[in-house]
Protein backbone atom coordinates (compact mmCIF):
# COMPACT_ATOMS: atom_id res chain seq x y z
CA UNK A 1 0.00 0.00 0.00
CA UNK A 2 1.26 3.47 -1.13
CA UNK A 3 2.18 5.86 1.62
CA UNK A 4 -0.87 8.50 0.48
CA UNK A 5 -2.92 5.72 0.19
CA UNK A 6 -2.06 4.37 4.18
CA UNK A 7 -2.87 8.51 5.09
CA UNK A 8 -6.14 8.19 3.43
CA UNK A 9 -7.14 4.95 5.14
CA UNK A 10 -5.87 6.59 8.08
CA UNK A 11 -7.76 9.73 7.59
CA UNK A 12 -11.32 7.43 7.14
CA UNK A 13 -10.99 5.47 9.62
CA UNK A 14 -10.42 8.43 12.08
CA UNK A 15 -13.23 10.34 10.26
CA UNK A 16 -16.21 7.54 10.42
CA UNK A 17 -15.03 6.39 14.17
CA UNK A 18 -17.17 7.44 16.84
CA UNK A 19 -16.56 11.16 17.33
CA UNK A 20 -15.36 12.15 20.98
CA UNK A 21 -14.71 15.98 22.18
CA UNK A 22 -11.54 15.81 21.31
CA UNK A 23 -12.04 14.96 17.87
CA UNK A 24 -11.51 17.51 15.36
CA UNK A 25 -14.05 16.20 13.43
CA UNK A 26 -16.63 16.74 16.33
CA UNK A 27 -16.44 20.43 15.93
CA UNK A 28 -16.78 22.95 13.02
CA UNK A 29 -14.95 26.51 13.10
CA UNK A 30 -17.15 29.35 12.04
CA UNK A 31 -20.41 28.03 11.51
CA UNK A 32 -22.59 24.77 11.70
CA UNK A 33 -23.73 24.42 8.34
CA UNK A 34 -22.07 21.28 7.71
CA UNK A 35 -23.34 19.76 10.80
CA UNK A 36 -26.47 19.91 9.76
CA UNK A 37 -25.66 17.18 6.86
CA UNK A 38 -25.76 13.69 6.68
CA UNK A 39 -22.62 13.00 5.36
CA UNK A 40 -19.78 16.06 5.58
CA UNK A 41 -18.08 17.28 1.91
CA UNK A 42 -14.91 16.32 3.29
CA UNK A 43 -16.20 13.12 4.04
CA UNK A 44 -17.79 11.99 1.12
CA UNK A 45 -14.66 14.02 -0.66
CA UNK A 46 -12.31 11.21 0.49
CA UNK A 47 -14.40 8.54 0.90
CA UNK A 48 -14.08 8.89 -2.95
CA UNK A 49 -11.20 9.47 -3.91
CA UNK A 50 -12.06 13.46 -4.95
CA UNK A 51 -9.20 15.73 -5.99
CA UNK A 52 -8.88 19.22 -4.59
CA UNK A 53 -10.77 20.81 -7.19
CA UNK A 54 -14.15 18.32 -7.30
CA UNK A 55 -13.98 18.54 -3.26
CA UNK A 56 -14.07 22.43 -3.45
CA UNK A 57 -16.63 22.55 -6.31
CA UNK A 58 -18.11 20.16 -3.40
CA UNK A 59 -17.58 22.06 -0.68
CA UNK A 60 -19.30 25.16 -2.25
CA UNK A 61 -22.62 23.25 -3.91
CA UNK A 62 -23.31 22.43 -0.68
CA UNK A 63 -23.36 25.24 1.29
CA UNK A 64 -24.37 28.27 -0.45
CA UNK A 65 -27.77 27.40 0.71
CA UNK A 66 -26.88 26.75 4.48
CA UNK A 67 -24.26 29.21 5.13
CA UNK A 68 -25.62 31.82 3.64
CA UNK A 69 -29.62 33.85 3.85
CA UNK A 70 -28.17 36.69 1.49
CA UNK A 71 -28.65 35.50 -2.30
CA UNK A 72 -25.87 37.44 -3.26
CA UNK A 73 -23.46 35.42 -0.81
CA UNK A 74 -25.32 32.22 -2.22
CA UNK A 75 -24.49 33.25 -5.92
CA UNK A 76 -20.68 34.03 -4.91
CA UNK A 77 -20.46 30.42 -3.46
CA UNK A 78 -21.90 29.48 -6.69
CA UNK A 79 -19.38 31.24 -8.93
CA UNK A 80 -16.52 30.15 -6.54
CA UNK A 81 -17.75 26.04 -7.95
CA UNK A 82 -18.57 27.80 -11.25
CA UNK A 83 -14.47 29.03 -11.15
CA UNK A 84 -13.15 25.62 -9.91
CA UNK A 85 -15.09 23.77 -12.28
CA UNK A 86 -13.72 25.64 -14.69
CA UNK A 87 -9.97 25.30 -13.66
CA UNK A 88 -10.70 21.30 -13.41
CA UNK A 89 -12.12 21.76 -17.11
CA UNK A 90 -8.64 23.43 -17.85
CA UNK A 91 -6.74 21.20 -16.50
CA UNK A 92 -8.48 18.08 -18.38
CA UNK A 93 -7.96 19.70 -21.70
CA UNK A 94 -4.20 19.84 -20.90
CA UNK A 95 -3.75 16.14 -20.74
Amino acid sequence: MSKSNKLKNTLLKSHTAPLNSDSAFSEQVAGNHYKKLKIQPLDYSMANDFNACQTHALKYITRYNLKWKDKKDQIKDLEKAKHVIDMLIEKIQEK
